[in-house]
């Protein structure tokens, strides 16, 4: 291996102990105590090395944000394969996966409640992360629009249908989150329970009344 090749390994080595340390961080100490200090402590480096990877705390925790996105797009992708193609089946399918996604990754979710703003435009939902801007819930929003158009959802207009959703899931992680002594059904099942109902208020009577539901 070259002088140069072998320099680039132990320089990306180093970017994820960096990345490593910082994710201990914030999951011990919480978002406002993450600092260049500390993950320098954990690997055993100076701040300053930290300095040669990030510019400051927001551009590492973004890149920690990033990151799990893939995680979570993978999930989604794995759930539309699996779909049996009615497209009001896989939108819930896909709303738990991310409940379940964001209550076991607790720190996760507070670190994108930290990080992201929100912006609608053209009916569209983007994510921006420092400076940069993402597209995101596509896979939502097509379920949404699909279900729109077989008659599947009472309410038909998407942005609407989707903050529905949006605002009731966030609501219910929260909770999970910050009140986790509250005695509740195990995660997977408490969720599709909760889940069962929120879109029982959406879904077209003809739907509830046919029993597809509990």
């Amino acid at each position: 291996m070259s002088t140069s090749a072998r320099k680039s390994k132990e320089s990306a080595r180093l970017r994820r102990r960096i990345l490593t340390a910082a994710l201990r961080v914030l999951a011990e100490q919480g978002y406002e105590r993450v600092s260049m200090r500390k993950i320098a402590a954990l690997i055993d480096y100076s701040p300053t090395t930290i300095y040669r990877f990030f510019r400051n705390k927001e551009e590492l925790l973004q890149t920690i944000a990033i990151q799990t996105y893939a995680d979570l797009s993978a999930r989604f992708e794995k759930v539309k394969a699996e779909g049996q193609g009615d497209p009001l089946d896989t939108l819930e399918s896909l709303v738990r996966e991310y409940v379940i996604f964001c209550v076991e990754r607790p720190d996760m979710f507070r670190l994108y409640s930290a990080l992201a703003s929100f912006e609608m435009e053209d009916g569209s939902l983007y994510e921006r992360l420092g400076t940069r801007r993402y597209l995101v819930y596509q896979s939502w929003s097509k379920c949404i629009r699909e279900a729109i158009a077989a008659d599947r959802l009472e309410v038909t207009d998407e942005t609407r249908a989707f903050l529905y959703i949006w605002d009731a899931v966030h609501g219910y992680i929260e909770h999970r989150i910050a009140h986790a002594r509250i005695p509740r059904k195990p995660l997977e099942a408490d969720s599709a329970d909760y889940l069962a109902l929120v879109f029982r208020g959406i879904e077209t009577q003809a739907n509830n009344q046919g029993g597809r539901r509990p």
